[in-house]
């Protein structure tokens, strides 16, 4: 029995074999794109605010645009309640009404123009979905006695331009399914209330509404997929994935800015630069000097806050601006990464092992200071730590 257990075990090992490199050249490297990638399109897990304040300027600037459009629109469609409506007294209501909605929208367009104002964006998108909503309702109770079936057949276009509106917009499909809820509840208060809501009239407008809300989700996804490939395009360094430099300076700025206004100057920044770094290029080649830059990225990257910001600043010079965070706290972090850098050995494809240190300098935001000004410190204090013998963390005087 032990000989026939220890030959079926031989012969099922080339199939394990098999499995094992199946799961792990195939499906692995199939299936984890493929998650990463419905991550990033079905919430706002696992972003960055950087990327977060990003999406909602974008969404403000088409709310800007959308909303004054929609505000004309609404105005000149009393010419067309004046040409379907024979009721002088409805067609003043409805012009009132149309008055009222489009002083809305231009207020929407004005109102909240901060950057990188998340919570406002949504605010702002949601009142750009409740608005019209609210008009159809209304308009459906002053048109309900009147005779004007063509007037009405226009209005009744409300809920779907709702629906539709929202594919311009970079939503992930939670937030894009949330934001389409008023439209289904307004169909179906207004069918509950002037008709049936098992006539065939009503199935009909459900079923063409819910065929362009997945339309408009796709439209959605693909806005937000196009938006965070071009963001990473365009503000990723390309060997370490951090920030590049530009985009690095352009969200220092802000941070800096934000500050002075609300932290009282809780603000520090950490240079770092990798210890004789052209000899490791010299001794090992580039592509070992390449993963050396990759490898301390992400030892950068592990002790960092999520508001945290890091980049690659020069070639093998670093980055990090620490919004809200004191000296004594900044010196903790900037001496864990020194640590982590001098005890984690970098391997080449060559199979060598490589030792590298850092040096790293410290400065805090100090009152009125611009961000060029603060550059200048740290940059000053990490000079100071290459020449008082490297691998050592120096404070900003």
């Amino acid at each position: 029995m032990e000989d026939l257990a220890t030959n079926v075990t031989k012969t099922n090992r080339p199939a394990k074999r098999f499995l094992f490199a199946a799961r792990r050249h195939v499906w692995r490297p199939l299936w984890r794109p493929l998650a990463l990638s419905m991550l990033d399109l079905t919430s706002n897990r696992n972003r960055t605010r950087d990327f977060l304040g990003t999406r909602a300027n974008f969404i403000q600037d088409r709310i800007r645009v959308l909303a004054l459009v929609f505000a004309a629109i609404v105005l000149l469609w009393t010419m067309l309640d004046y040409l379907t409506i024979q009721s002088t007294e409805i067609v003043a209501r409805l012009a009132v009404l149309r008055i009222l909605c489009a002083a809305l929208y231009v207020v929407l367009a004005g109102y909240g123009t901060k950057l990188h104002d998340l919570p406002r964006a949504r605010l702002k998108l949601a009142s750009l979905v409740i608005l019209p909503c609210l008009f159809y309702i209304a308009t459906r109770f002053v048109l309900e006695n009147a005779d004007a079936v063509g007037a009405l057949m226009l209005y009744t276009f409300f809920p779907f331009v709702v629906v539709v509106q929202l594919a311009i917009f970079p939503l992930p499909l939670l937030e894009g399914l949330a934001l389409m809820i008023p439209a289904f509840v307004t169909l179906v208060v207004v069918e509950a209330q002037f008709a049936s809501l098992m006539s065939l009239s009503f199935l009909g407008d459900l079923s063409l509404l819910v065929l362009l809300a997945c339309l408009a989700l796709w439209a959605s996804m693909s806005e937000l997929q196009m938006l965070l490939r071009l963001y990473r395009q365009a503000t990723r360094d390309p060997l370490t994935g951090l920030f590049n430099r530009g985009a690095l300076m352009e969200r220092m700025q802000l941070e800096v800015g934000r500050a002075q206004q609300q932290h009282g100057y809780k603000l520090c920044v950490l240079l770092f630069d990798l210890d004789k770094f052209k000899r490791i290029n010299d001794d090992y080649g580039h592509l070992a000097g390449d993963a050396v830059l990759k490898t301390f990225a992400g030892i950068l990257e592990q002790p960092l806050r999520h508001s945290d910001l890091a980049g690659r600043y020069g070639g093998e010079e670093f980055l990090a601006v620490l919004p809200r965070t004191d000296t004594a706290e900044a010196e903790r972090m900037a001496e864990k990464i020194r640590n982590l850098c001098a005890t984690t050995p970098v391997t080449t494809r060559d199979g060598n092992q490589v030792h590298v240190t850092t040096s790293v300098g410290v400065a805090r935001l100090r009152r009125d200071e611009s961000a060029e000004a603060l550059l200048l410190r740290v940059d000053e204090s990490l000079y100071r730590a290459k020449e008082t013998g490297r691998d050592r963390v120096v404070l900003a005087a």
